[in-house]
């Protein structure tokens, strides 16, 4: 396989991702977390495996941040986002074998098997040799003054691949969000980079080179090193030497920290202080440091599409001059470059039935006869009438298309290639089918599955906890919901439901699989009927659950809100490879999707139930936002008002909540990802699977 293959595989870029999330570190320009991108891995890492391929992966600029420094002040770090850092490692990663046999043994910096501590051991061993004399050397702001095009040529000259250069190009020469605006550097490597300290060892290598070559006992560590003589004289020749290397790098000894000294008089080097034959680590004293300063706290930095022709040449010559001068370019401009800026609060865009906006995950495509094709990194959706209405490609997770919407071969085409799934519903929101790629698949766990149909013990287990999990949540909302005053009814709910719990756990080894679902259909009758004493709207009233089609408004707005929940439990499961026809409680000869129907039960009232009974109860819909019934007695959600929902069930799946699997909360689409991650874990092992219970 050849380097750029090791470089794009699947495999490659999830070692990256894994490293990222280890290493941690914060947000860059874009403000994406580590949490956020893990969340939505599946498809962030494809995508960004296929602009590298396709070569129009462009980097974001680096954040600017201040830390402070041990011995006071404040040190400037340039933070990649974390899409950057996985690109950047998923590079590392290929070229340290490359490139790291290439450097001489004085580098101790940035290598695999090697330490600072090793370093120290090889001050030592010269010593020993009696170099007792020593040319304690120092860099002025090494990282800030590296050339670009002297690093380009070295990169060059050890792996002469075109792409590899422009990546580094990229990385070298992209600009640093700063309060002015972007500021472009003419030279340096940006210190919080991944790919940083690899490119130091590549720009000082011929220095190494040079001074072993002459015999001279070089020790270095990054811009720390030492040089080691028997006799004084020959270090001053060497220190001139030295200066004049570092001279034709474009660098520099800083006069003051560089200085000539004896083993007998001490120096200190990477934390350690020798004198004579001693060896002392230095502790730094404890102090307690200010946090780290952000100049930009509130602003959003993300890709442009929005200039396909490119910036004028007027544009394009008032930033080489900006760029020349080191002044910032202004965020008007940031267009022209390929950016713009975002604020953090969402602003809808709004379009007749198109709902979509800034932050969402689902592109809802509602008003018939839209016609949805692809523009560069964009989807374009031209209503019949109205304004069209772009958004970039790689905000969208998924795609639902109600009724007549015309979608492009390059929609579906690009939709497949990044795993974006397209669910197809009915003008009114019934679930018809959806697009999903055959490759994405995983064929273990898709055996495990089919195994595990004929395995009756895994079959109940997975049922009853999926049941008990459901009715756990629905007692949950009701307590939640009830007052003071609460009817006879609720509280009799509340007791009969709790009930069902301590059945089903006290039966658990000898129910069937009918016993478990007539105890799933009695609580929801409970469930149900205590919903109905707790809608305060007078407008509104719950007298059965009934639907296919909904002959009331409420049971309207949660057959909707269900049929979105089911469509997002749906591309979760087929990002994690899952069969999602293979169900343990559902099923019947008719194929559905029974495994998404399955794992939607447990966020139903914590999800769907919840957003419908602070809608009607806060009457934010009304009974007149619904349609007369129709021939076949069904009624819903027209206009403005089912724009409404759309919006509201988005922010209701983006709140957060708390997960045993995770340390801090998580938005529920993300805990929804994590319990159909523990059932692919229950298929693959002996671990049985937990429901999600709401904590009031």
């Amino acid at each position: 396989m050849g380097l750029r293959q090791q470089f794009l595989s699947a495999e490659n870029f999830e070692l990256a991702w894994d490293k990222v999330a280890t290493n941690r570190g914060c947000a860059g320009v874009d403000r994406e977390t580590i949490a956020e991108f893990g969340a939505r891995k599946h498809r962030l890492l494809p995508m960004l495996r296929c602009l590298v391929a396709e070569g129009t992966y462009k980097p974001l600029p680096l954040r600017q941040l201040f830390v402070p420094k041990s011995k006071g002040g404040w040190r400037e770090l340039n933070i990649p986002t974390v899409r950057d850092r996985v690109v950047q490692q998923a590079l590392l990663q290929v070229l340290h074998p490359v490139m790291d046999p290439q450097f001489e043994p004085a580098s101790f910096a940035y290598r695999p098997g090697r330490s600072h501590l090793m370093a120290v051991r090889q001050v030592a061993h010269w010593r020993d040799q009696d170099y007792d004399w020593v040319l304690d050397a120092d860099i002025v702001n090494y990282f800030g003054n590296v050339r670009h095009n002297r690093l380009l040529a070295e990169v060059k000259e050890r792996i002469d691949q075109p792409w590899v250069l422009d990546l580094v190009k990229a990385w070298v020469e992209i600009g640093v969000l700063t309060k002015e605006g972007i500021l472009l550097p003419q030279k340096g490597v940006p210190q919080g980079s991944v790919i940083s300290p690899l490119l130091s060892n590549v720009y000082l290598d011929d220095f190494d080179e040079t001074l072993a070559s002459q015999g001279r006992r070089l020790v270095r560590f990054a811009d720390d090193f030492v040089v080691l003589s028997r006799t004084r004289q020959w270090l001053l020749e060497g220190k001139a030497e030295v200066a004049r290397l570092l001279e034709e790098m474009g660098l520099q000894l800083h006069p003051d920290k560089t200085r000539i000294t004896h083993f007998d008089k001490g120096f200190r080097f990477l934390g350690h202080a020798f004198s004579g034959d001693l060896i002392v680590p230095v502790k730094k004293p404890k102090r307690n440091q200010p946090d780290p300063i952000d100049p930009q706290p509130e602003l959003k930095l993300v890709h442009s599409d929005m200039m396909p022709t490119g910036p004028t040449m007027m544009q394009q010559a008032l930033i080489e001059a900006l760029k020349q001068q080191q002044q910032p370019i202004p965020p008007p401009l940031f267009v022209v470059m390929g950016y713009q800026v975002r604020r953090e609060k969402s602003v809808e865009i709004a379009s007749q039935e198109i709902t979509w906006s800034n932050g969402m995950s689902s592109l809802y495509v509602v008003q018939q006869g839209t016609y949805l094709h692809k523009e560069q990194g964009r989807f374009i959706l031209r209503p019949p009438k109205g304004e069209t209405l772009e958004v970039l490609i790689r905000e969208v997770e998924r795609i639902l298309v109600f009724g007549n919407v015309q979608l492009s071969t390059a929609v579906i085409a690009i939709c497949l290639q990044l795993n974006i799934p397209v669910v197809f519903l009915s003008q009114l929101g019934d679930y018809k089918g959806h697009l999903w790629s055959a490759e994405s698949a995983d064929l273990i766990v898709e055996t495990a599955q089919f195994e595990r149909r004929r395995e009756t013990v895994f079959q109940l287990a997975m049922a009853r906890a999926i049941v008990r999990g459901k009715i756990v949540n629905s007692k949950q909302l009701i307590l939640r919901l009830r007052r003071e005053d609460a009817a006879p009814e609720v509280i009799g709910a509340i007791a009969r439901l709790t009930d069902i719990i301590e059945a089903i756990d006290s039966l658990s080894d000898s129910l069937t699989i009918d016993q478990i679902r007539g105890y799933e259909g009695f609580g929801a009758a409970q469930y149900f009927a205590a919903l109905n004493q707790l809608i305060r709207n007078p407008g509104f009233s719950l007298p059965k659950r009934a639907f296919h089609p909904p002959p009331d408004p409420m049971n309207s707005l949660l057959s909707f809100g269900y049929t979105l929940l089911f469509n997002n439990v749906l591309s979760l499961m087929l990002a994690e490879g899952l069969n999602p026809h293979l169900g343990n409680l559902h099923g019947a000869e008719r194929p559905k999707a029974y495994l998404g129907f399955d794992l939607m039960e447990e966020f139903r009232s914590p999800i769907v139930d919840t957003l419908v009974m602070k809608l009607i109860n806060q009457k934010a819909i009304r009974p007149t936002d619904f349609t007369w019934p129709t021939d076949k007695g069904g009624v819903y959600l027209t206009g403005m008002a089912r724009r409404l929902f759309l919006k509201r069930f988005e922010e209701r799946m983006s709140e957060t909540a708390s997960h045993p699997d995770v340390t801090m909360p998580v938005s529920y689409r993300r805990i929804i990802q994590l319990q159909v991650q523990r059932y692919v874990k229950a298929l693959l092992g002996n671990q049985p699977y937990v429901a999600f219970r709401r904590i009031i």
